[in-house]
Parts: C-alpha cells; sequence; structure tokens
C-alpha cells in the first residue's frame, strides 16, 4: 500500500502543485487519495473475503486431514461476518495510514516547487568511503551504485522489508513442508525400525501364545521378536492431563534393537531404559510441561495411581508413548506386566514377507490385530501430499507480493531519476547500459532483502509449526538447506522478471523531454 500510493503521489506533484495554487486546502487535495485508496481498499476486501474466506479455509483443512482423515470431510464453510469485518478494518487502517503518510510531505510543499520535478537526492559520503581497503577496489559503476542505494534511503529500506516478506513466506512454505515431510522417515528409520506388530486378546491362552512364539521362532524370514505390554492410559502432571501409550517391554537391553530412545536436540545423548526411571516422548513432555527430574501421576481405576519420575526425554513424533522396565511395572503394581503384544522384525530383503507373516497370524486364535509399519508410512505420504497446496499458495503469495513492491519500487526509482538517466542517455550511455545501472542495485536489494528474509522466515517457522502442530503429532524442527536456495532463487526470479519488465520503461525515456527546463 504504502509503496502504491508514494508511486501514485510522486506521479501526480504537478497536479497537487496545481491545486494548491488555484486555492484547494491540504485536506481537499488529499482526500482525493484517501479515496481513491478506500474505494481500493473496500472492492479488495470483498474479493480477499469472497475467495479467501472459503480457499484458505478448506487449504487448511486439508492439511489437518493429516491426522483426522474421514472426520473432516463433510465440515461446511461459513462466511463468518466478524472476521471479515476486522481484516477488512485492518486493511482500511493500512492502506489508508500509508495514503495520509504518503500525502503528508507532498502537501508541506509550496505550490511551485511541487509543479517542477523534484529535485535529486543530495549525494553525501557514506561509511564504506572510509575504508580505504574496501573502496579503492571498486570502479566508478559500483561507487556509485553503492551511493544510490544510500542516497533514496526509503526505496531501500522498502525494498529490504518487500523482499524480505516474500522470502520469507517462501521459507515458510518449504519449511512446512520440510518439518512435516521428515516425520515419516524420522519416526520409522530413526525412532521405530521394527516392521509390524502384533497385539493380542488380553484373555489370550498360554497355548494359543505359545503357537504365536513358535510360529514365530520357526519362521526364517524372522529377524528377531520381543514381546512388550501396550495399554493406553492417562498420565498426570502439574500442568494437566494427558493420554499416551504405556509400553513395557519384556527385555531392557533387546528393546534397543527395536527402538532409539535419544535426544533430538543432541545426537549424542542416548539412553537405556532403567530400572528406577521411566522414559516419556519429547511432545508429551512439551503438554504435559515436565522435564527431566519431575514427576508424573500414571492414572489406574483398578490398582490405584502411582507417582514415577522422569529419567528421559526422548525424540518421537508420531503418538505419545512413556516406556518402564519391567522391573518398574512391577515395583508398581505388585505383579509382572501382562504382555499383550509381539514386535518383530523380518530379515534383510524379506520386506515382501511381512504382511504374509501378518496375514498368519491374524488366522491364530487370540490375535485382535497386526499393524505394518510400511502400511502406516504409506498412508501417511499420501495424507501429507495434500499439504503441497499450501506450499503452492504461500509462493503465490509471495510472487505476488515481491512482484506489486518491486514493480512499484522500480517505477518511482525510475521516474524519481528520469532527469539522471535521461542525461546517461544523452551521455552516450547505450540501453542496456542504462538499466544496468538501475539493475545492480536492484540486485544488491535483492540480495539483502534475501537475508533479512532467511531469519524473518526462520522466525515466522518456528512459530507457525508450533501453532499448526496437532497434538498426536510433532512435526520436524529443522528446514532444510536446499529450502532456503529454492525460496532464494525464486526470489531472484521474480526479481529478474521485475527488471525485464521495468527495461522497456527505461528505453522510453525521452531524452529531449527529461532534459527540458519546466520553468
Amino acid at each position: 500500500s504504502l509503496t502504491t500510493m508514494t508511486r501514485m503521489v510522486e506521479e501526480q506533484r504537478t497536479q497537487i502543485g496545481t491545486m494548491k495554487a488555484l486555492g484547494y486546502g491540504k485536506y481537499a487535495i488529499a482526500s482525493k487519495y484517501l479515496l481513491y485508496a478506500f474505494l481500493a481498499t473496500v472492492g479488495g476486501s470483498i474479493l480477499g473475503i469472497l475467495i479467501g474466506e472459503k480457499i484458505l479455509p478448506l487449504v487448511i483443512i486439508n492439511g489437518y486431514g493429516i491426522m483426522y482423515k474421514g472426520m473432516m470431510n463433510n465440515i461446511q464453510i461459513r462466511y463468518e461476518f466478524k472476521f471479515a469485518m476486522i481484516a477488512a478494518g485492518a486493511a482500511t487502517v493500512c492502506t489508508v495510514g500509508a495514503t495520509i503518510f504518503s500525502c503528508y510531505r507532498a502537501l508541506a510543499e509550496t505550490p511551485a516547487s511541487l509543479m517542477r520535478p523534484p529535485a535529486p537526492k543530495e549525494g553525501k559520503r557514506i561509511l564504506l568511503e572510509r575504508i580505504p581497503i574496501f573502496w579503492k577496489h571498486l570502479n566508478f559503476t559500483w561507487k556509485s551504485t553503492v551511493r544510490n542505494l544510500i542516497r533514496y534511503k526509503k526505496r531501500f529500506f522498502m525494498t529490504i522489508f518487500g523482499i524480505g516478506g516474500c522470502m520469507a513466506l517462501m521459507v515458510v512454505g518449504f519449511g512446512l513442508k520440510d518439518c512435516i515431510y521428515e516425520i515419516v522417515s524420522l519416526q520409522y528409520e530413526k525412532v521405530q525400525f521394527y516392521d509390524a506388530a502384533t497385539y493380542m486378546s488380553d484373555d489370550i491362552s498360554e497355548e494359543n501364545r505359545q503357537q504365536l512364539h513358535d510360529y514365530l521362532d520357526q519362521n526364517a524370514d524372522i529377524k528377531e521378536t520381543i514381546e512388550a505390554r501396550m495399554q493406553k492410559t492417562d498420565v498426570k502432571s502439574a500442568s494437566g492431563k494427558k493420554t499416551l501409550y504405556l509400553m513395557v517391554p519384556s527385555d531392557n537391553e533387546k528393546i534397543e534393537d527395536f527402538l532409539s530412545f535419544h535426544s533430538r536436540t543432541n545426537k549424542d545423548e542416548v539412553y537405556s531404559l532403567k530400572k528406577d526411571e521411566v522414559i516419556l516422548t519429547e511432545k508429551m513432555a512439551s503438554l504435559l510441561n515436565v522435564k527431566v527430574g519431575d514427576e508424573l501421576t500414571i492414572e489406574d481405576e483398578d490398582r490405584g495411581d502411582q507417582t514415577v519420575t522422569v529419567g528421559a526425554i526422548c525424540e518421537n513424533y508420531m503418538s505419545h508413548y512413556l516406556y518402564l522396565s519391567p522391573e518398574k511395572y512391577e515395583e508398581l503394581y505388585g505383579v509382572p506386566a501382562e504382555y499383550n503384544t509381539i514386535i518383530y522384525s523380518v530379515k534383510d530383503g524379506k520386506d515382501d514377507q511381512i504382511e504374509k507373516i501378518g496375514t498368519k497370524l491374524l488366522s491364530m486364535d487370540g490375535v485382535l490385530n497386526v499393524s505394518y509399519t510400511s502400511s502406516i508410512e504409506g498412508r501417511l505420504d499420501d495424507m501429507l501430499r495434500s499439504l503441497n497446496l499450501v506450499i503452492v499458495v504461500l509462493i503465490v503469495s509471495a510472487g505476488m507480493l515481491a512482484f506489486v513492491v518491486l514493480y512499484n519500487l522500480n517505477n518511482i526509482n525510475i521516474t524519481e531519476r528520469q532527469r539522471e538517466l535521461a542525461t546517461l542517455k544523452v551521455l552516450g550511455f547505450y540501453d542496456g547500459e542504462v538499466a544496468s545501472y538501475v539493475y545492480r542495485e536492484n540486485i544488491l536489494l535483492t540480495i539483502i532483502g534475501s537475508v533479512v528474509g532467511m531469519v524473518l522466515g526462520n522466525l515466522l517457522h518456528r512459530y507457525i509449526i508450533l501453532t499448526v502442530e496437532v497434538e498426536e503429532a510433532m512435526f520436524g524442527r529443522q528446514i532444510h538447506w536446499q529450502s532456503y536456495l529454492y525460496s532464494f532463487l525464486f526470489t531472484v526470479a521474480f526479481s529478474l522478471f521485475v527488471n525485464w519488465v521495468m527495461f522497456y520503461k527505461l528505453k522510453k525515456i525521452d531524452m529531449v523531454e527529461s532534459l527540458k527546463s519546466v520553468e
């Protein structure tokens, strides 16, 4: 809004000066621009509300369908008058405020000065000139480019923040994709690396249990197995109560062949399941606001609530777990754990046998269900692909922002410096040389703005990833370097496109008309 209205006021200096000379007051003149901004905002707000309140919520709902597939298919998206008015009001304040800011300086000048072209900005010595080792190595063209950047301070900061905003949006878009897509590989390659889990009924006979073990032990494709107790339970801390899976493996050391207990922030920090402590997954620790050394209460209506001390907090992305050693379980409840799950892994190259083994297990008495990590991975991958639309929306928004800001700023730049650029053409500069004189500044500003955008995007991404995270999952936290690179290349591409569009405006500068005196 600020760049658009600044450009409009700069282009109509002569009309403003003429109106002032004819006796019109400041408010009468400003009302034209304020009304223009207001009507444009109202029109844009209506269009934005009609589209935005339908399309963007649909994108978000598709994203949340990751965890709630089937439950969000029939959601009706209604127009919300309150939210529409808040958004329209905010847009109006921004646009009208930018218009007042743009008009203020122009209306403070006298009619005579307004009817003349604006005086060129005064050149000053800059800080870099006081660093001889750097300044002496720049040629004349680059010296003039650096000076011009400092000379037009408003354009300098507006371009940096415009490009920075564009870059930040794209870093967020690609960063979301990184953090959400990688939870599948992180969970099933670095945290849980077994192939399937068989769940047995609580009343399974010892004979049927033994048949299961005999089949798995005698199957040549099975690498190893381990028994565990899995039960859904409520845990309570000073901050509240949550539901998680309580897991008790039959062997504290052997479980490390199926699960990895380690810190997300410090990969060298690996934990073991100790007899007197418990391990809690990271997202649940955050939800309950507990840290290592704090106490948790495991609720149990039949056997009474039990209090345990958190010995370690481990990396985990899907669901929430509290891991207890069999010794600790027996200490708490006075009886050994009754194992209701068999976890197994197949040998390398035998992945095609996983489901065949599962089908055989399902046919046995006492088996309730078999879950395969490969099928969970596949379902998650399919659901996560719906988030591609979120990425596209963010990149399109960033591109529109970059184009509007850069186009307006370039227009203002050329209008303000028309006599300067015409003088260069008279002195023998070719069209390409005049264009490169301006483009160098744009390219430098794009690079500086992109660096600022990387920082802003990283901060914004940290906030957004925590905000959009669903309770049952923890998204990744790391933006890959490729995402920064893609964001930078897209930003540079938008900037080059604007430069290409502006080349024809530079080419059309009329040397004679531009250099004529208006006195």
